[in-house]
């Protein structure tokens, strides 16, 4: 791989999926807080420390709430694109890939999963650097999590597909021979849904 198609693949866009209303937490995870910090702020922050360009998706319903949010932030800012929150994920992750384009494949990222180290961060944009044509999934203390990166090849299919059980049904598609594992042994990659899982982080992530 050339140092071009590296710099390409390392500010390849991010697609935040913050348009979920965050029924079982309470409230939009885009807004929740841990450390002072809302989910939000968290996610744009490890996405400025590498260049990546970022298409946030948002409901418009809270469009005074992220525009208060994004004016406490520094330049640069994401691109924001709106969608129903009330529907399933896989409506806000087309309406980000349409705000494109998303080569050479992009990070998916929902709002609920901000507790990337900037180091874990780092190492896997640079996997995906490496590899960009493979999907690249996160695992930690034995589990998946998120950001996930897509190859853009996959784009057409998310766009057109349909799943029973959205992104999901795509995933088991996929060839195992096109899908690397990066182990980030002591990050914390897991979704918070309730506020039990909230209320039980520890102080130093």
């Amino acid at each position: 791989m050339s140092d071009t198609e590296v710099d390409a693949a390392a500010g390849a866009p991010v697609i935040v999926l913050g348009a979920g209303h965050g029924t079982r937490l309470g409230g939009p995870k885009l807004f929740a807080r841990h450390g002072g910090r809302t989910f939000g702020e968290r996610i744009l922050e490890r996405c400025r420390e590498t260049g990546a360009r970022v298409i946030l998706v948002s409901d418009p319903r809270f469009r005074a709430r992220l525009e208060a949010l994004l004016a406490e932030l520094p330049a640069p800012l994401p691109r924001v694109v709106e969608a129903d929150g009330t529907q399933p994920m896989l409506c806000s992750l087309r309406a980000g890939l349409r705000a494109g384009p998303c080569e050479p494949g992009f990070w998916l990222w929902p709002a609920d999963a901000p507790f990337i180290s900037p180091q874990g961060w780092r190492r896997a944009v640079a996997a995906a650097a490496g590899e960009p044509a493979a999907v690249w999934k996160l695992r930690a203390g034995g589990r998946s999590g998120h950001p996930i990166w897509m190859p853009a090849g996959l784009v057409p299919a998310i766009l057109a597909g349909q799943w029973s059980d959205g992104l999901r049904g795509l995933l088991r598609q996929i060839p195992p021979g096109q899908i690397r594992v990066l182990e980030l042994e002591g990050e914390f990659l897991e979704d918070i849904d309730t506020p039990e899982q909230l209320a039980k982080l520890d102080d130093s992530i």
